[in-house]
C-alpha cells in the first residue's frame, strides 16, 4: 500500500502503542493486520446486503441528524462512520487520505466483547457453567488469580487481579510484546498474577480478565484458540462481505482483548446481529441479553467513565444501550429501544461525547 510507504516514511506509525493516548492512523485503518494474524473467512454465499436509506426518503428530523453525522465524519482524528436506523444505513463515509470500504479496521478492546459472545454456545450446550472456577475448564493459569476466579468473574472484569499499570495492560506493552511475539498472554499473565482483591468484588478494567475468557473456550473446545467458537458463535451469523484478521500471539492464542480487524461495513453487520441476537428467544440470546446489561458497577475510577456499568466485556451505559469500545476512538453503539447502531474509527479518542450525543438524538 502506497499509503503505508507514505505514513512510514513520515514517521507517523509509532514504535509501540502500549499506553499512548493517540496511534497512527495507519494501525486504526488495517496496519495491525501486519502483524501475525489468522485470517477469518467470509462466506460469499451468505453475504448480508445492507440497505441503504435514500436521502429522498429522509424527513426534516432526520436530514438534521445526517448533518450532525456528517459533522463529526469531518471530525480530524475520524477514519469511518457508520450510522443505521430501523435497519437502514443513515450515514457511511470513510477519511479518504486513509481508509475506504476495503480496509480492515482494527478494534481495540472492542474484540473483548466479540470474545464474550463467543463462548455463549458452550455455555448452552452446558459444557461451561460460568459461575465455576476457570481453572475448571484449563489449567494454563494455575497460581494465578484468574485460575480461582469464576468464568463469570472474568467476563464482568472482577478476577481480583492487580490493578493494571497503564490502561487495561497489566505488563507495560503487554499489546506489544503478545502481537510482536515477543511474548505469549499466558507468559505475561502467569508473572503477573498476583491478587489485590477478592474475585467478583469489584470492577477492574483489565485485559488479562478478557484473555483468560479466550483460554476457557480453548480449553473447553480442545483447540489452539477459539477461533472457530468464535467463528460458529458470531462471524458465521453476520453474513460478513470480506474476510476478517484476528492477531495471535505466540503461542497461537488469539489476542482476545485487542485483535480483531475488520471493514467498516461488517462492523455494522456485527452490531445489527447483535441487536437481533439480543432480542433472540433462546439461550444464547438470553446470554446476550445478560451480556449487554449491567452486571457491575463502573466506579469511574479509571476507564470508561461515560458508562455506568459493566456487562460480560460489553460497556453499559444505559437500561437501553451498550457499547463495544476501544481506547483510541473505536466505538461500535447499539440502543435496543431506538433500534439504531453507530460504528466509529478514530485514531484519538478526542470526541466521544458527540457519538453519544448523536445517538441520544437519533
Amino acid at each position: 500500500m502506497n499509503i503505508k510507504l507514505t505514513i512510514l516514511a513520515l514517521g507517523l506509525a509509532i514504535a509501540s502503542t502500549s499506553y499512548a493516548e493517540e496511534i497512527s492512523p495507519y494501525y486504526v485503518a488495517g496496519g495491525f493486520a501486519d502483524r501475525p494474524t489468522v485470517v477469518t473467512k467470509y462466506d460469499p454465499s451468505k453475504v448480508v446486503p445492507l440497505v441503504y436509506k435514500n436521502k429522498n426518503e429522509m424527513g426534516f428530523s432526520e436530514s438534521i441528524k445526517l448533518g450532525a453525522a456528517d459533522s463529526i465524519a469531518k471530525k480530524k482524528f475520524n477514519l469511518g462512520l457508520l450510522v443505521i436506523k430501523d435497519g437502514k444505513v443513515l450515514h457511511e463515509s470513510y477519511k479518504s487520505k486513509y481508509a475506504d470500504e476495503n480496509s480492515l479496521f482494527f478494534s481495540a478492546s472492542m474484540s473483548k466483547s466479540l470474545t464474550a459472545y463467543s463462548i455463549a454456545g458452550l455455555v448452552c450446550s452446558g459444557k461451561v457453567d460460568i459461575n465455576r472456577p476457570t481453572g475448571e475448564y484449563t489449567d494454563e493459569l494455575r497460581g494465578t488469580t484468574w485460575d480461582t476466579a469464576t468464568v463469570r468473574d472474568n467476563l464482568m472484569m472482577a478476577s481480583g487481579a492487580k490493578i493494571p499499570v497503564v490502561g487495561g495492560q497489566i505488563e507495560k506493552g503487554h499489546f506489544g510484546k503478545a502481537t510482536k511475539h515477543i511474548a505469549s498472554n499466558n507468559e505475561i499473565m502467569l508473572r503477573n498474577g498476583e491478587r489485590d482483591r477478592e474475585p467478583g468484588t469489584k470492577f477492574n478494567y483489565l485485559s488479562a480478565d478478557t484473555a483468560a475468557v479466550e483460554r476457557v473456550i480453548a480449553g473447553v473446545t480442545k483447540k489452539m484458540n477459539m477461533l472457530d467458537e468464535f467463528k460458529t458463535q458470531v462471524w458465521n451469523q453476520v453474513g460478513a462481505e470480506s474476510d476478517a484478521r484476528w492477531n495471535i500471539d505466540k503461542a497461537g492464542a488469539l489476542n482476545a482483548y485487542a485483535g480483531f480487524s475488520a471493514t467498516l461495513r461488517d462492523w455494522g453487520r456485527l452490531g445489527l446481529w447483535s441487536l437481533a441476537k439480543n432480542r433472540e428467544d433462546s439461550c444464547e440470546g438470553k446470554f446476550h441479553k445478560e451480556a449487554n446489561t449491567q452486571q457491575i458497577v463502573n466506579h469511574k475510577e479509571r476507564q470508561g467513565k461515560a458508562f455506568k456499568g459493566y456487562g460480560y466485556q460489553v460497556w453499559i451505559r444505559n437500561d437501553n444501550e451498550y457499547w463495544w469500545s476501544g481506547r483510541f476512538g473505536q466505538r461500535v453503539g447499539i440502543n435496543t429501544d431506538k433500534n439504531a447502531i453507530i460504528v466509529a474509527f478514530s485514531y484519538k479518542n478526542n470526541y466521544m461525547k458527540s457519538l453519544y450525543k448523536l445517538m441520544d438524538e437519533l
